[in-house]
């Protein structure tokens, strides 16, 4: 066994964080309003109502008080403190796989291309359970064609978000206990 094989090394792998330019989006060809969303400083637009089945926003441009989607998906950006101050450009290859699929690449998706073919290869071979192999192989199919340097790019922002989501929960339910806390403590 290679003793770099199992280090993450993602972190290597430059990011493409997109700031905020203003936040709520102007909406409506008759009955203007501001719909919950961002507008981001490239000009893409991210409303809360339009995210994929996996939880990514859709990007969109903005065509006067239109919206049109396109293919691209941000991650939010979160503080220490919980607050979106940015968002993630998610790799164009993340569209291809299914939520089961991007679990599995955060998962097993450490380093480089070749460990992430291989350890998804080993996983299909051993499992017996007919759903989780189709997963694994239908990852394997999707992930062969990228190139790898690419892969690196959908591996690093696949790891984000799911830390990045996870890290969130957690903030969400320590503020939650705080509160309970301090409502008893009142009482």
């Amino acid at each position: 066994m290679e003793d770099n094989r199992y280090i993450v090394t993602l972190a290597d792998v430059p990011a493409e964080i997109v700031g905020i330019q203003q936040v709520g989006v102007p909406s409506g060809l008759n009955q203007s309003r501001i719909e919950e969303g961002y507008l981001l400083q490239d000009g893409t637009t991210l409303l809360e109502s339009e995210k994929d089945e996996n939880g990514f926003y859709i990007g969109g441009t903005g065509m006067g008080r239109m919206y049109l989607k396109t293919p691209q998906r941000y991650e939010p950006v979160w503080n220490d403190s919980g607050k979106v101050t940015a968002f993630r450009h998610m790799s164009r290859y993340l569209i291809y796989f299914t939520g089961k699929e991007q679990e599995a690449i955060f998962q097993y998706g450490l380093n480089t291309k070749e460990n992430l073919i291989r350890d998804l290869e080993v996983v299909v071979q051993a499992v017996k359970q007919p759903a989780i192999r189709v997963v694994f192989s239908g990852a394997l199919d999707r992930l062969k064609p990228i190139p790898p340097e690419d892969c690196r790019r959908l591996m690093a922002d696949i790891r984000a978000a799911y830390k990045g989501r996870h890290e969130q929960s957690i903030r969400q339910r320590q503020r939650a206990a705080a509160k309970t806390r301090k409502n008893d403590m009142e009482r």
